[in-house]
């Protein structure tokens, strides 16, 4: 029973890393890209700090971020799915 106890762990925390780690890597690319529009002239009226603090708001609530969760999700439904059909087939 530990085995198995551990190895969910061991899925759960290798699960966060790749999310940390993709979240991480878009917010920076987005930061780029959002402190390349300021050099372009948009949102000047704004220092770059500013504009970039209000684009990772933004970014913070996008679709793109809350889909990120699927790397939890879609791991787990595949586990289940196959626990189900090794259980009942």
């Amino acid at each position: 029973m530990f085995l198995v106890v551990l190895r969910i762990v061991i899925f759960f925390a290798v699960l966060t890393a790749i999310y940390l780690a993709l979240d991480w890597y878009m917010r920076g690319q987005r930061i780029r890209e959002l402190e390349a529009e300021h050099a372009s002239g948009e949102g000047t009226s704004l220092s770059r700090e500013d504009y970039v603090a209000k684009g990772i708001a933004v970014y913070s609530r996008s679709w793109q971020r809350k889909a990120l969760l699927g790397i939890f999700a879609a791991p787990i439904i595949v586990i289940v799915i196959i626990a189900a059909l090794a259980n009942y087939a």
